[in-house]
């Protein structure tokens, strides 16, 4: 009965690390190039007000601004203060790119098929995303 139950522990404890490490195993990163401003109302965009929606969803998405420069936007996101990541936003009336920059104690590494980070980068990096796109269908 011990044995059994002691076995049963080990298993729970085993399986219970592997989805650990798998949990922080790195995956591919995860850029958005070239994503276009599809608006519903098909009305075009000035670059002031697509850089004003871009910072509106990144300050809304707790993402503090770093840089504000013509046409690019470079922001970061903490995590608990122990991590970080740092994207640049590049855009124009008619589209924007959401690139890796920088990144701390997330695991960042080449890979053999290109960079690799910890699930969370690209989690944060695809809310931004929705966020911007969901902040240009009301500029």
């Amino acid at each position: 009965m011990k044995a059994r139950i002691f076995a049963a522990v080990v298993l729970a404890l085993t399986l219970g690390m592997g989805s650990e490490a798998m949990a922080r195993r790195g995956v591919p990163l995860q850029n958005y190039d070239n994503v276009a401003i599809v608006r519903a109302d098909r009305a075009p965009l000035t670059s002031a007000r697509v850089r004003a929606a871009v910072v509106q969803a990144a300050q809304r998405s707790k993402w503090t601004i770093e840089e504000d420069a013509p046409n690019r936007v470079v922001a970061t996101f903490s995590i608990r203060g122990k991590h970080s990541l740092t994207v640049e936003v590049r855009y124009s009336e008619t589209q924007f790119s959401i690139d890796y920059r920088a990144s701390s104690n997330l695991n960042y590494a080449q890979g053999a098929n290109g960079p690799v980070i910890h699930p969370t980068y690209n989690k944060e990096v695809k809310a931004l995303l929705d966020a911007i796109n969901a902040g240009l269908q009301s500029a």
